[in-house]
């Protein structure tokens, strides 16, 4: 237990430290700062405001009933609309005295007066109800056409989403809370990947390069020192992919979307899989699925880190497969996981693949080492 406590000490030195709170700063202000300091920003927020008042009044879907009782409170706010344009002289005087006569209007080539409305209720003073008309519009042609077989030539995908539509899971709540979450743990992933390994590279080829490993094997601990040090790899990268959950999901929290933990992730508009879980429980996914990519990858810097002469050949070997992981993986495999656009089996395949080839590359170290260990 103390040469596992020595070894844990070795990997968590201050200067690893510094250097993983600087990468941590950097990148967060790069990858994750945007979507929580403006999240809802803009337009959104009235996309997320809408989406709240449904969760709240509606519950984790909406049947027709509630349905129609959707369309009656976007028709009392048209009525209101047409109020406060009929309430405004330069609306009467253009002839935008009512929302229908606004939205069919020629706005490719707009009168000066015109352009000048438009802009006041828009932009200049934000007049609310033109902005919650559109995103309650778009929600329910949303809801209208989702009962169309979509055009999908792959079967099983037709036959999902079929599915999806004949259970009335195909999209009722707005997308933003989702995709500022998938946008959110992308940005976590690509932290968290870059923090284990330069964490645990130079686990092994520290002493390595040292030349330790001579006089370790002298000893009948020093001989099974190989699997301590593989034990605590795998106990620091638990240690820091815990804490820097913890810490980015504290700060996840000011984003407010509690209330639709309990919303299916079939529910989210442009949001269809292949499984059904509740938005909390697609959150639980992507953490694990950030568990084991961070122990496949400190596997796979562990066995390099037993093989490379030095720690510019280790940061090289491992470029190729961090980027391509990043380029090809990273989204199949963590915000897109269950999307029913890439493969049912993807995840599942490429999960269980990454356990077994790490418990494959372990078995051949441990193995590799008891020969060297002969050898000497």
């Amino acid at each position: 237990m103390r040469i596992l406590w020595n070894e844990l000490k070795k990997i968590f030195t201050w200067k690893t430290m510094l250097l993983l709170l600087f990468i941590n700063a950097v990148l967060y202000f790069l990858l994750i700062e945007f979507y929580i300091t403006n999240f809802p920003s803009g337009d959104n927020s009235y996309s997320y405001n809408i989406a709240v008042e449904m969760v709240e009044k509606y519950g984790d879907a909406m049947d027709e009933d509630e349905f129609i009782d959707f369309q009656n409170t976007y028709e009392e706010k048209l009525e209101e609309t047409n109020r406060y344009l009929q309430s405004r002289e330069d609306a009467i005087v253009v002839g935008l005295d009512t929302y229908e006569k606004f939205q069919a209007y020629d706005w490719s080539n707009p009168s000066e007066e015109a352009r000048a409305l438009e802009n006041d209720v828009f932009f200049d003073n934000t007049i609310d109800l033109f902005w919650e008309l559109q995103e309650r519009e778009r929600l329910i042609e949303f809801y209208n056409i989702r009962k169309n077989t979509p055009e999908v030539t792959n079967v099983n995908k037709r036959d999902r989403l079929m599915e999806l539509i004949a259970e009335e899971k195909f999209g009722v709540y707005a997308e933003i809370v989702i995709w500022n979450f998938k946008s959110f743990i992308k940005g976590v992933g690509i932290v968290i990947l870059f923090s284990v390994v330069l964490v645990i590279s130079p686990i092994i080829l520290r002493d390595r390069s040292r030349g330790l490993l001579l006089l370790q094997y002298t000893s009948k601990k020093g001989r099974n020192l190989f699997k301590t040090k593989i034990l605590a790899g795998y106990i620091a990268t638990f240690i820091v992919i815990t804490g820097l959950l913890a810490v980015y999901f504290s700060v996840y929290s000011l984003n407010n979307t509690d209330m639709f933990f309990n919303v299916r992730v079939n529910t989210f508009i442009w949001n269809e899989s292949w499984f059904d879980p509740t938005f909390f429980q697609f959150i639980m996914l992507c953490i694990a699925a950030i568990y084991l990519i961070g122990f496949f990858f400190v596997t796979l810097t562990m066995s390099f880190s037993n093989v490379v002469p030095n720690m510019v050949s280790l940061i090289g070997i491992q470029i190729p497969f961090v980027v391509g992981f990043l380029i090809f993986g990273l989204n199949r495999l963590l915000p897109d996981m269950i999307n029913i656009w890439n493969p049912k089996w993807l995840a599942p395949v490429s999960f269980s693949s990454m356990v077994i080839v790490s418990i494959i590359i372990i078995y051949f170290l441990v193995k590799r080492e008891k020969k060297v260990e002969v050898l000497l």
